[in-house]
């Protein structure tokens, strides 16, 4: 990697809004706007908007319009300033929707006793929960529990992943935050929560038994015959 490239990537250990900032500045003040001040710039928004930074995605959004107008909204360009003003444009576009996806710009305004929020307070409470023990965990069955997904996947607050033949949720950081901000995770776990924790691990430990069982068994029946 070329160090003038180097220099211009995020820096570790600055918050994100004061390193937009710093980018922002350095391609104002910049003889030549470089391929590093845009990777910089994408590599930002996307880590922004993975961990719902609004501030920092708002001060990408609102620094690159500052730049636009002042810099490159005219014709009178050539052919690389052209260039920068379409890569421009397309930051402050990516910048745009990544708040629009955010949950304050979604309005999610779940009911907290409704299945959306306890589904996603579940899921901020225990990793990995599967479609059968959120289920157990709503009062519900999986086919609503599936469609409340779906919804809760489109607005980027879980994720769904595949262990063997089941699927598995987890929150994501823009989640993690509605749920905070929201106060869902104010109140202990609900007794639902607690029961269908209990029932999954009384299965297993009786699904287990006869494993074990025939394992002592057939142990035992070693230890006669060498005798």
């Amino acid at each position: 990697m070329r160090a003038e490239t180097k220099a211009q990537l995020p820096q570790l250990g600055r918050d994100r809004r004061s390193e937009a900032r710093r980018l922002i500045d350095a391609m104002e003040h910049a003889k030549e706007v470089t391929e590093g001040h845009f990777s910089a710039l994408g590599m930002l928004i996307t880590d922004a908007s993975l961990n719902a930074d609004e501030p920092a995605l708002a001060e990408v959004k609102d620094g690159l319009q500052w730049l636009h107008r002042n810099y490159l909204d005219t014709p009178a360009l050539d052919g690389d300033q052209r260039e920068h003003r379409g890569r421009i444009l397309g930051l402050i576009d990516c910048a745009h929707w990544a708040l629009q996806r955010l949950p304050s710009g979604l309005q999610l305004g779940l009911h907290p006793d409704g299945h959306a929020a306890r589904f996603l307070a579940a899921v901020a409470r225990r990793q990995g929960m599967s479609n059968q023990e959120l289920a157990a965990v709503l009062g519900t069955d999986e086919t609503e529990v599936s469609r409340v997904g779906r919804r809760l996947l489109s607005a980027g607050v879980v994720w769904k992943r595949k262990e063997w033949r089941h699927n598995a949720w987890d929150i994501t950081p823009r989640g993690l935050q509605y749920v905070e901000s929201a106060g869902l995770l104010k109140e202990p776990a609900p007794a639902a929560s607690r029961t269908a924790h209990t029932d999954v691990a009384s299965r297993r430990g009786v699904d287990d038994a006869p494993a074990r069982s025939e394992t002592s068994r057939r142990k035992d029946e070693r230890g006669r015959s060498q005798g």
